[in-house]
């Protein structure tokens, strides 16, 4: 019997290695030109990393999930997410092919469609967790009735989804701009279908996606803190007796809920949440060739 950890491992082995077929299976004889240029194998390894890192980011969401209080039921919250994700799927596969391709495209592999789909497919599944727990985190905070303890824990949880999502969204980006290096690579022609502009688009849509997904659980959360604060240690309208000792209390308690984020954590989840445009940047200095 194998322990959850080593199904874990067997899971994630199993997910790279349908990753790597979907990526190097061309479907078609002779192999189209794009599996021989020299950075497909870059863009395949990728497509085979974001496969594998999926069933991770789903059991990190499932556990933060365990934690947290819900107040409709989860194949409620299911469909809500659900809906939404098919919203974006269904504008990544109209909006994004016309913002990279303006000619008639280039099929640089049979399917390749297709094989997108697939992979958004697995990220939008495994991301569901961790997004669906950021919801209960921003509904729990706007009801305001829970404790400093709960509020710690929650913060703690929010900032591990945002890493985790930050991390395979900024990936996610880096894969598609490798494929668009490949691609022209193979089709050098064809370069002005593919210009920086969109790849610069796509990332700026998905940091756009990942704050719209932080950003307001994060201020309730804040809300609710500085409410509770307020409540606990309030302003003293008059300073007489110990009220140096309670604006103390109530400055330990506000940082210990992080109501005043200081900046290197500022710092941190702004690059977090613009990780997919810099990292979108960053792969516009890689030669195609």
């Amino acid at each position: 019997m194998l322990s959850s950890e080593a199904r874990q491992v067997v899971v994630v082995v199993v997910a790279f290695a349908a990753g790597a077929a979907l990526a190097w299976v061309p479907l078609s004889s002779p192999p189209p030109p794009f599996l021989e240029t020299s950075t497909f194998p870059v863009w395949g390894f990728l497509i085979a990393t974001v496969c594998a890192s999926c069933p991770i980011v789903w059991s990190h969401g499932r556990r933060a999930l365990a934690q947290l209080p819900a107040r409709r039921p989860l194949m409620m919250e299911a469909l809500g997410y659900g809906v939404g994700a098919v919203a974006l799927i269904v504008a990544n596969k109209v909006l994004i092919p016309r913002a990279f391709s303006h000619g008639r495209g280039v099929e640089a592999l049979p399917y390749i469609s297709e094989r997108f789909t697939i992979v958004y497919l697995a990220v939008a599944l495994a991301v569901a967790p961790s997004i669906i727990a950021m919801f209960r985190i921003g509904d729990a905070s706007l009801r305001g009735n829970a404790g400093a303890a709960d509020l710690v824990a929650w913060r703690a949880i929010l900032q591990s989804q945002l890493a985790v999502l930050g991390a395979l969204i900024a990936l996610s980006t880096l894969t598609t701009a490798a494929f668009r290096n490949a691609t022209l690579a193979a089709f050098p022609d064809r370069r002005d279908d593919f210009p920086t502009e969109a790849v610069l688009l796509f990332g700026a849509w998905l940091t756009v996606i990942l704050a719209l997904v932080y950003i307001p659980p994060s201020e309730r959360l804040r809300r609710h803190a500085r409410a509770l604060v307020d409540e606990a240690f309030p302003i003293p309208d008059q300073f007489e007796g110990d009220w140096q000792q309670q604006l103390q209390r109530r400055r330990d308690l506000a940082a210990v809920l992080r109501i005043d984020e200081t900046s290197p954590n500022s710092i941190q989840n702004a690059l977090i949440i613009g990780g997919p445009l810099i990292t979108s940047a960053l792969t516009l200095l890689i030669p195609t060739h």
